[in-house]
């Protein structure tokens, strides 16, 4: 019997292959360089199935690199570099091991398959390889135990039921696995993404605020590091770039509750919230208390509050904004309490003082919201998006047009100097009508208005009350809307808002 030389067993292995696979009706391309990774793309035949159409028919092909082996050896070694291209390969990917006799003869067959535990193991070798510092990937072997690979006769049925379990019919369903394990083999739960950061701490307020999570961590600098099978290396990606503080999650103690009250008969401010538990360090309050509106800080001598954000800028909901400047009007007046339910257990706290800009402004912000809210109630029509605080302040039509609306003695007046054809001393009754609009939502009303001269002697007309008579969605054609309805009432005399000057200053001036 003639043995064979190392490079001999490996062309028989690679002929074994090649004359296997035709004899299978697969289709064995070899590769034409040794820098591939792979020996053979293999494709299997395309053939027409029920149950998918030709258009979405994906073909089936394995890349497969071929080892032979022919002594008392249980592993088979590769290049580091070849089993790297290869194993990342979105095709199914599988190294073959023949194990031969001296003169070349098969005896049996191996499929490692480059998915699961043993791409794990390519990708922890490779890392480990960074790790040291080395990149010649191509001088570096890696090896294999066949026997923890699945066995096949070398026949062509055995190499065919073999490769079918190495490419599965479900092409898509396999890349869609293997580009997940790519991504996602060896690293924790946590992403395993670490950090080192400097860090300028300006007093010791400053760094109870930071470990409470009410102020952001600014790195001075930063060192990132990624941990995959518990190898850590530099940080390579860019999930940092343009990032300049971080925020300190603090973990969850439970829902709470912040109740702000006034009288008896005022509506209590009620925000559901939720506890975070500081480090218990010497210094750092005894509980934070979030709510998207405010943030509380509970201290053994009380707590305190303080808005979230920008408190004219930010968006909120009209039902949010009536929340917060609720409790914010009660504690501006100087007899507002507070209290505090945790776990079962309420208590009353000192009530914090208020510092803030125009607090004089508080209630008749409320009451704008409170008189938005309870209008688009009676034209049936939902609050709509979000809104700034800033912006009732240009809302001088919708502040006027709620005063006549919700207040049972309206600030808001209608004046004419002279109504063209009326002559009456005992005064007129005329529709006034508008579409206001805010946060999103819009309504359209139309009111009965009583026109009296104050002065007998003057041609002036001011308005004595107002009588609401219509409040809908808003409407397309207004002009249409005040002819219909003052039709329906009898009355003969229309204001038009397109002819009224403002010359409030508005509510809130």
């Amino acid at each position: 019997m003639t043995r064979l030389t190392s490079e001999q067993l490996g062309d028989a292995g690679e002929d074994l292959f090649r004359l296997l696979c035709s004899q299978a009706q697969l289709i064995p391309n070899p590769s034409s360089r040794d820098r591939t990774g792979w020996d053979f793309r293999v494709e299997f035949p395309m053939h027409a199935s029920e149950a998918t159409s030709l258009d979405k028919r994906l073909p089936r092909v394995c890349q497969v690199q071929v080892k032979s082996t022919a002594g008392s050896e249980q592993t088979v070694a590769a290049r580091l570099s070849s089993v790297d291209r290869l194993a990342k390969d979105a095709a199914p990917a599988a190294i073959v091991v023949f194990k031969l006799r001296a003169d070349g003869s098969a005896q049996m067959g191996y499929v490692i398959d480059l998915i699961d535990d043993q791409l794990a193991r390519v990708l922890k070798r490779l890392r480990r390889v960074e790790k040291a510092g080395r990149t010649d990937t191509n001088r570096i072997k890696i090896t294999f135990d066949y026997r923890k690979g699945r066995p096949f006769k070398p026949t062509p049925d055995g190499l065919r039921e073999a490769l079918d379990v190495t490419s599965p019919a479900d092409v898509a369903g396999y890349g869609n696995r293997k580009r997940h394990q790519l991504a996602t083999l060896g690293f924790p739960d946590d992403g395993g993404i670490e950090a080192n950061a400097i860090v300028w701490i300006e007093n010791q307020d400053h760094f109870m605020k930071m470990i409470s999570g009410l102020a952001p961590l600014k790195p001075i600098k930063l060192d990132a590091y990624e941990r995959r099978f518990d190898i850590l290396l530099p940080y390579k990606g860019t999930m940092f770039d343009g990032v300049k503080e971080f925020p300190i999650q603090l973990p969850m103690g439970g829902a709470c509750e912040i109740i702000v009250r006034s009288g008896p008969r005022d509506p209590a401010a009620v925000f559901r919230c939720e506890a975070f538990a500081p480090p218990p360090i010497e210094g750092a309050p005894l509980m934070v208390i979030r709510h998207p509106m405010l943030t509380a800080v509970f201290k053994d001598d009380g707590l305190e509050v303080e808005t979230v954000g920008h408190f004219y800028e930010d968006r909120h909901s009209i039902d949010d904004w009536i929340l917060l400047l609720r409790a914010l009007t009660y504690l501006a007046a100087g007899d507002g309490s507070i209290e505090l339910e945790f776990k079962g257990t309420r208590m009353v706290l000192p009530a914090p003082g208020l510092n803030g800009p125009d607090p004089e402004d508080l209630p008749r912000l409320l009451r704008f919201f409170e008189r938005w809210k309870d209008a688009l109630a009676l034209a049936g029509v939902s609050p709509g998006g979000d809104a700034p605080l800033r912006a009732v302040w240009d809302a001088k039509a919708e502040q006027s047009g709620l005063d006549i609306l919700c207040n049972p003695h309206p600030i808001a007046t209608l004046e004419f100097d002279t109504i063209d054809g009326l002559d009456l001393e005992s005064g007129v009754d005329a529709l006034f009508f508008n579409t206001l609009a805010f946060g999103g939502a819009a309504f359209t009303f139309a009111v009965k208005v009583r026109l009296v001269r104050p002065d007998p002697a003057s041609s002036r007309f001011v308005s004595a009350n107002f009588e609401l008579l219509d409040i809908r969605s808003a409407v397309a054609d207004l002009e249409a809307y005040a002819a219909e309805r003052a039709n329906a009432h009898d009355l003969s005399i229309v204001i038009d808002p397109r002819n009224i000057t403002d010359m409030s200053v508005g509510l809130m001036g």
